[in-house]
């Protein structure tokens, strides 16, 4: 069974797909060779990797900082205006000075961004999916090689 938050079960598509698209179709089918299966699976597996880094990293690191910025964007002249007119009033406390109220603003601003700004939930296993990314890039290179080299030699 596969545990997944978001939309983290597409690393495990993009690299199983890859693999079985360069490893299966291209490597025993059309060049007709069982030794070509094994380095091309490999590529495929660094490939799906690739997309998977891109993708997990665009959904869990951009996305979210995107968000928290524009969140700010639309969050800061409101609570400015509020804190100039003296209505600001933030956790049931209200400020005693200006300075006080926009200093508060800041905090306030700071604060949502960062929660907003959180990494992502897009993940497998509880592992997001960029890393899987990595460790399929690796693991495809480990792969290509070692077949590539047991192909060559024997």
């Amino acid at each position: 069974m596969i545990i997944w938050r978001g939309w983290g079960v597409l690393a495990v598509l993009y690299i199983a797909l890859c693999a079985a698209l360069l490893g299966g179709l291209l490597g025993a089918s059309v060049l007709q060779s069982s030794a070509a299966a094994g380095p091309l699976a490999g590529i495929g597996i660094a490939i799906g990797g690739a997309l998977a880094t891109a993708h997990g990293w665009y959904l869990n690191i951009i996305g979210p900082r995107k968000r928290s910025l524009a969140w700010a964007e639309v969050e800061k002249p409101r609570l400015t205006r509020a804190a100039d007119e003296g209505t600001l009033v933030i956790g049931n406390v209200r400020p005693s000075s200006r300075e006080e109220a926009h200093a508060l603003v800041d905090q306030v601003l700071e604060d949502g961004k960062r929660q907003i700004g959180r990494h992502g939930p897009h993940s497998v296993f509880w592992i997001p999916m960029e890393v899987i990314g990595i460790l399929a890039i690796a693991g495809g290179v480990v792969l290509a090689v070692g077949t590539g080299i047991v192909a060559l030699s024997g």
